[in-house]
């Protein structure tokens, strides 16, 4: 049993979400910020990085993550305890060889492919030198866990991303109209690739409480992944229905639950994924002032719900969730907010359980 006071509670809400029930109330998970800048991390070094996934230097990382995520499991929301092996947006391009540098506040990766004719060479290595220390690091994690907390496998991000991180997004996105079938191309290499590291991880880390942890913290029952193709912000439902969207459903297939991580700039292809039966869940992220408007996005997020599928809302801030929550159902519903201390998310969760929800 992971180490979380209250987690029996929390495990039953979180399989009475993907059953299409309610317990006493949705699952909650509660991230506390002072700042609105919320994905702004320390300042971040390629050496720091490597680091970080190295047995004999990372001990001291590891003890301040472990007390980290021991810290808030005195929080009685619902997230499991759990440290992620890898992953990140450049690691889906180190992966395939792409060179790193770090920036004040991130890691990126620089494409590799100025032209289509270097396609061939591009391939996932699994004795890559990046994909061998998130292994590793999977391995030291579940050592060092003992059971205690889970590890989150450091999937790949998707299909669309792979491509991007490769190619360049902005030569990529004309690419969908100037060369089709090598985006299809590099995109199959990618999910392959996906595949592969998943499989990878799932060897290693075991099932806990008869489910896992994934990205961004969610509980599944049984073998649970998650899907990001943020890249597909910025194309048309057509092109991603045409190149992305079969290979994400056989992706969705590798796993027991998968879920689908959308950006709210993206929830125009909210109904292409909702075409995927294999895919259980949608996560619908605010992206500030680029949102839509919530009159254009609360009758999506009702669509999800109303087509059987999990809704989970990342990010919109307490007063925005009860404007939303009285046009939603609390089954199916999971809530993933920032507060800006544990008082103001313990009051919250007060008056979300005697909410009166549309049932």
């Amino acid at each position: 049993m992971l180490n979380k006071p209250g987690w029996p509670q929390s495990l039953e809400r979180w399989s009475a979400f993907w059953n299409g029930r309610l317990a006493d109330r949705p699952p909650v998970i509660a991230h506390f910020s002072d700042t609105d800048e919320l994905d702004v991390g320390p300042e971040q070094t390629l050496e720091g990085e490597i680091a970080h996934f190295d047995a004999g230097r990372n001990g001291e990382q590891l003890e301040r993550i472990e007390q980290s995520v021991l810290e808030h499991t005195a929080f009685e929301d619902d997230t499991p305890p759990a440290i992620l092996a890898g992953g990140g947006v450049y690691y889906t391009g180190a992966v395939f060889g792409a060179p790193l540098r770090a920036t004040a506040r991130m890691m990126a990766c620089e494409p590799i492919i100025d032209d289509w004719s270097a396609t061939p060479s591009v391939r996932y290595d699994h004795s890559n030198e990046w994909v061998q220390r998130s292994l590793n690091l999977a391995h030291q994690l579940v050592d060092r866990s003992g059971g205690q907390y889970a590890v989150i496998p450091g999937l790949l991000e998707g299909p669309s991303d792979i491509c991007a991180n490769l190619r360049g997004p902005t030569r990529l996105a004309s690419d969908l109209y100037e060369y089709p079938e090598q985006v299809q191309r590099l995109a199959a290499t990618g999910a392959a690739a996906w595949e592969a590291h998943a499989r990878s991880h799932f060897d290693i880390v075991p099932l806990l409480d008869g489910g896992s942890a994934t990205q961004w913290s969610l509980w599944t029952p049984g073998r649970g992944a998650a899907l990001q193709e943020d890249f597909c912000t910025i194309i048309s439902p057509r092109q991603y229905r045409e190149i992305f969207l079969p290979l994400d459903r056989e992706l969705a297939r590798v796993a027991d639950v998968t879920w689908m991580h959308i950006h709210a700039g993206a929830i125009h292809l909210i109904e292409e994924v909702l075409s995927a039966d294999e895919i259980q869940g949608i996560q619908i992220v605010y992206d500030g002032q680029v949102s839509p408007p919530l009159s254009t996005t609360i009758p999506l997020m009702q669509s999800v719900q109303a087509r059987g599928r999990c809704l989970i809302l990342r990010k919109y801030s307490p007063a925005d969730l009860f404007h939303i929550l009285p046009h939603l159902s609390p089954r199916r519903l999971a809530v993933d907010a920032y507060f800006t201390n544990p008082t103001e998310a313990r009051d919250w969760l007060g008056r979300l359980e005697r909410w009166e929800f549309t049932q």
